[in-house]
């Protein structure tokens, strides 16, 4: 077994990595978006895919690397932070009653 694969992780493992992740997935779409005009993103999509690799995952494009990274972000927020399904104002009905 190569020590790559020995270093791959399935998950998300803390806050810290959660918000690093986090960041650069919004730096990524942001790039995306913008038609690769934005300055100081060159190349952000090689970054996306070296971290997916480094959680076994893989990706054929831009898109599809901002969907599989999304994707991971969304495994740690259901299983760290809470309930993220609900919309902003089923959250705030629950306070109409205070």
């Amino acid at each position: 077994m190569s020590q790559n694969s020995s270093q791959k992780k399935n998950s998300i493992t803390s806050l810290d990595e959660y918000d690093r992740l986090s960041q650069l997935y919004s730096d990524a779409w942001d790039r995306v978006q913008s038609g690769g005009t934005g300055s100081g993103y060159s190349g952000i999509h090689y970054e996306v895919f070296n971290i997916l690799r480094q959680y076994g995952k893989t990706a054929n494009g831009r898109d599809e690397a901002l969907s599989e990274l999304k994707k991971l972000l969304r495994e740690y927020e259901q299983e760290h932070l809470g309930k993220k399904d609900e919309s902003d104002d089923e959250y705030l009905s629950k306070f109409d009653d205070l």
